[in-house]
């Protein structure tokens, strides 16, 4: 109804007669509404593609006319290190037993103490990928954006490559193709979204000149900066679910069902509950990584812990707009509860024993019991469980689609906004 419309645009949730929210009782109702309506009958009429695969993309980024590879900020590979590198570097991924590890960065997700991991064992690892120095992104097609992150293993031994970049709808990340995932090993890490917002409302606080003016401020000056349009691709929220499905505009349950089938293309999706079992039980083992660095990785507790001490960006702060915000957050509670599904399947497919036991109960309820006191009962269908996983799967048609998309483009630069691209930070639009 009405009201419904109001708390949508308060919330900036697309509500399009879908029920009250994302999660009714814990569960995504839309999910099963696809499955049995799995295009919108308005373009069906026409002809025309679903929603999901309709977007509008800018024209492709004037490359630099010199336009060829730098190597990596951080990079531990020294000029005389390079050349041995090159003497016994593999010229094909078959004719060696490791593997690239091609990482998806969402920011404020642990990916900077994943970077610290592989750079400590690599010997040469991406902070972040820039495209304006062809570490990554150079090219819609799979085969070819691939062929790049190979040849940048063997010439350069780049061998960590972190992509932290909102990606285009129609960009192939991870790949589809066996044949362009040759060599490479997928994963990303999603953290609790209270967390991740907790963590990000700090960062503008203390790094004022990270945000607009109307930014500074305490919690609610954040919150309602999003209704006077301060819609940057770092200053949003529910990141990783904008980030994974590359919308700007309000968050759909296309949107979510996009950032689904994202996921489900990872070789492994890290969440911060599993983080030491997935770095110590597969990480480290995959390319025989062995020994101590500084910070005692690979050989014992690898999970970021976050400081107790450090201020609370919500103290005092009206629980009507945590609340609010927890509601806002609900597309995101929805995709981290997908992703501790698949994270602890992926685990356990992979043979690891001692994997943390999963809560079973969704994360958005259990957030809105932490910080509002509200008490919701959650039905035995409603859990975070495997034997529950087919209520959080994307529709298979739906992503189907999508990868005939991804493994169909042509050789083509994409336009992205971001740290480190050709476009400076422009935006692209999304429609869907």
């Amino acid at each position: 109804g009405a009201q419904f419309n109001i708390l949508g645009s308060l919330l900036h949730i697309n509500f399009e007669g879908r029920g009250d929210s994302y999660l009714d009782g814990g569960i995504p109702d839309y999910i099963a509404e696809q499955r049995e309506k799995l295009v919108d009958t308005t373009t069906t009429a026409r002809n025309e593609p679903p929603s999901y695969l309709k977007w509008q993309d800018t024209p492709p980024p004037e490359t630099p006319s010199n336009w060829t590879f730098i190597k990596p900020q951080y990079c531990n590979m020294c000029d005389t290190c390079h050349q041995k590198w090159l003497q016994s570097a593999p010229t094909s991924m078959k004719n060696t037993t490791e593997k690239i590890i091609v990482h998806y960065h969402l920011q404020h997700n642990a990916g900077t103490n994943f970077f610290a991991l592989a750079h400590a064992f690599t010997p040469c690892a991406t902070r972040a990928c820039w495209q304006i120095h062809k570490h990554c992104l150079i090219s819609y097609n799979e085969q070819v954006e691939a062929e790049n992150i190979r040849s940048n293993f063997y010439k350069h031994g780049v061998q960590y490559v972190s992509y932290e970049n909102m990606l285009p709808p129609r960009f192939p990340l991870p790949f589809v193709s066996e044949s362009a995932r040759e060599g490479l090993f997928f994963t990303t890490i999603m953290r609790d979204p209270m967390k991740r917002l907790i963590t990000w409302l700090r960062q503008l606080q203390k790094y004022p000149s990270r945000a607009t003016t109307k930014d500074v401020g305490a919690p609610p000056d954040f919150f309602w900066s999003e209704m006077e349009g301060n819609r940057g691709v770092y200053k949003r929220e529910n990141l990783n679910v904008r980030w994974l499905s590359g919308t700007l505009d309000d968050v759909t349950p296309d949107h979510v069902n996009i950032a689904k089938c994202r996921l489900q293309l990872f070789d492994l999706v890290i969440v911060d509950t599993t983080y030491d079992a997935a770095v110590k039980e597969v990480i480290c083992p995959l390319n025989n990584w062995q020994g101590l660095d500084e910070h005692g990785r690979c050989n014992g507790t690898q999970t970021p812990h976050h400081n107790a001490k450090k201020p609370d960006p919500l103290n005092e702060t009206d629980s009507h707009f945590v609340g609010a915000w927890i509601e806002r957050l609900r597309p995101s509670f929805e995709l981290y509860d997908y992703a501790r599904i698949l994270s602890y399947l992926q685990l356990k497919d992979r043979g690891v024993k001692d994997i943390p036991e999963m809560s079973e109960v969704p994360s958005y309820i259990e957030t809105l019991s932490r910080f509002t006191n509200i008490q919701l009962n959650t039905p035995k269908e409603s859990l975070v469980s495997l034997k529950n996983i087919d209520r959080f799967h994307p529709p298979k048609e739906f992503c189907d689609n999508l990868k005939k998309v991804w493994v169909s483009n042509s050789d083509e630069v994409p336009y992205v906004n971001g740290i480190g691209t050709i476009g400076k930070g422009r935006i692209y639009t999304s429609h869907g």
